[in-house]
């Protein structure tokens, strides 16, 4: 039978990538605090919906962030003895990338159309 349990420097490296993304999700959660804060100052009806939307999608990140990296925790805590719990930190990982990416995008299409709009009037 073959064992799958992590080496010591496997181990490190998950718990690497678990710090990393509990940083992230904190850091995320705080951004979009002050961000949400920040839209009680905001004047204008489409400012404050573009900020509000901003920060409420960087709290969606932060709390995928978390997740992940709760996910990795489990793992760790299992040593590898079982594998299905790392399919489902990695999935959780991959979901937290997907999110990032598509918001990415949005956002880049969002300030380009703003941006060729702004040339065109």
């Amino acid at each position: 039978m073959e064992s799958t349990e992590f080496s010591r420097e496997q181990h490190r490296e998950l718990d690497s990538l678990r710090a990393v993304l509990r940083n992230t999700g904190v850091v995320l959660f705080l951004l979009s605090g002050a961000l949400a804060f920040g839209t009680l100052f905001t004047e204008g009806s489409g400012k404050i919906v573009v900020s509000a939307s901003i920060a409420v999608l960087t709290f969606i990140l932060g709390i995928l962030a978390y997740s992940a990296s709760v996910s990795f925790r489990r793992t760790l805590a299992l040593e590898g003895k079982d594998p299905e719990q790392l399919l489902y930190a990695l999935k959780d990982l991959r979901l937290f990338l997907l999110w990032f990416g598509w918001i990415v995008v949005g956002l880049f299409l969002f300030s380009f159309f703003g941006a060729f709009a702004i040339l065109l009037s």
